[in-house]
């Protein structure tokens, strides 16, 4: 069986390096409270399949690019998102009320140049 994209969803992932300053528990805690707020919105809730919030793990005596023999990222989140098409997803983190979401993480905890996304189709290798 040869491996082929998925074409009933798509996803875009948006990674985040955050202010020196901000404290690990600061962010989590700040985190929890986005992911709420997110939730509450009607065209998220309409649109996409998946909204997930991933923090860095900072605690581990080695990391995985450290194993690997890689650049450590410099992002400390990560926002997965799923939906049925790129245009649902862009509709859902257009929205006013996302949009304003996105401009208080800009003023309290990062910059415009360190929030990307990243959006694109997906092969799954393993799915137990």
């Amino acid at each position: 069986m040869s491996a082929e994209l998925r074409t009933d969803r798509v996803r875009a992932i948006g990674l985040i390096k955050f202010r020196s300053d901000l404290s690990s528990d600061d962010l989590k805690a700040n985190g929890v409270r986005l992911v709420e707020v997110v939730k509450s919105i009607p065209l998220i809730q309409q649109n996409l399949l998946k909204y997930e919030v991933t923090f860095k793990k900072e605690k581990l005596a080695t990391t995985l690019a450290s194993d690997l023999g890689l650049r450590e990222t410099e992002a400390g989140m990560m926002v997965l998102v799923e939906a049925t098409s790129h245009e649902k997803i862009r509709e859902a983190l257009t929205c006013p009320e996302y949009k304003k979401i996105i401009a208080g993480a800009l003023e309290h905890a990062t910059t415009a140049e360190n929030y990307t996304w990243f959006s694109g189709e997906f092969l799954t290798v393993i799915d137990k």
